[in-house]
């Protein structure tokens, strides 16, 4: 059996603050290691429950926050932030099971550890055929169009509910802390938290034996709406090639399936990110 990881930061045991998850920041390396507990936490899962092998791809900002040498040997990793799939880098429909590890609520949820989509203060929403998603919906989308279940969501309770709500309440989830404030949780214990998210993972991977998990089918042809918090932003993504501008602050991207919108939203995303020229005052 083959399993793939996609591993984010916010939503990792402990973590509560920007200190925890940015680089160069105080608390940055113990933020690591954090990620890389929980991470290993769900390899060593993913293999006790039958899997022949396990990639993980370092899903956070840089996408360079996990040590080879630190992470499970029984995985593989993918690690760089160039990636025409981004969060998704690696998963292909030879894979049986999809991990969330680490993930986090899409923006403006109330009370959610570090909420945002995609990028913290640049975008406001995303829209996947006029539904809004976060960071999960927009890439559990992508792993049912490969053919691929989502079969294990970590993160806070925000995350948990919002995992719910895309995949249905039957797919393992584990809330590894309690949302008070976007900078502020109520944080488990990691030697509780690591357990609970290897019981998890076998508990997917079971699932999908049993043929109890089935990937989400997501609606096709696909549009992709970005609505930014600027203009300048709207303007940087619209520059790409088979970009929309669709409003003010608002781009689109369009395809016949979900993997082209998908790949060209990354795209879009990046290049609105890269028209940062805020004034203040």
């Amino acid at each position: 059996m083959r399993v793939f990881i996609s591993a984010d930061m916010e939503g990792v045991t402990g973590i509560a603050t920007p200190e925890d998850v940015v680089s160069g920041e105080e608390e940055y390396p113990r933020g690591r290691e954090l990620l890389v507990g929980d991470v290993n936490a769900a390899v060593e899962g993913a293999r006790a429950g039958g899997a022949d092998t396990v990639l993980v791809n370092d899903a956070h900002s840089t996408m360079t926050n996990i040590p080879r040498g630190e992470l499970h040997e029984g995985a593989g990793l993918i690690r760089g932030n160039t990636k025409p799939r981004s969060m998704m880098q690696g998963l292909d429909p030879d894979h049986d099971v999809a991990l969330f590890v680490g993930y986090h609520a899409m923006a403006g949820t109330a009370e959610a550890v570090l909420n945002h989509t995609f990028v913290g203060h640049e975008l406001l929403r995303l829209r996947v055929n006029g539904a809004e998603v976060g960071e999960l919906g927009w890439n559990a989308r992508l792993a049912g169009a490969e053919g691929v279940p989502v079969g294990l969501v970590t993160g806070d309770d925000a995350t948990v509910a919002e995992a719910s709500a895309e995949l249905g309440a039957s797919t393992p989830t584990v809330a590894v802390k309690r949302g008070i404030d976007r900078f502020s949780a109520d944080c488990r214990p990691p030697a509780v938290t690591r357990e609970a998210i290897r019981e998890g993972a076998m508990r997917a991977l079971e699932r999908v034996a049993s043929g109890a998990l089935r990937a989400m089918s997501p609606t096709e042809p696909t549009r992709i709406e970005a609505d930014w918090s600027a203009t300048n932003h709207a303007v940087a993504a619209a520059s790409m090639p088979g970009v929309e501008r669709a409003g003010s602050r608002t781009t689109a991207v369009a395809a016949t399936t979900y993997p082209g919108a998908f790949e060209a939203s990354v795209g879009m995303l990046r290049a609105g990110v890269a028209g940062r020229n805020e004034c203040y005052g």
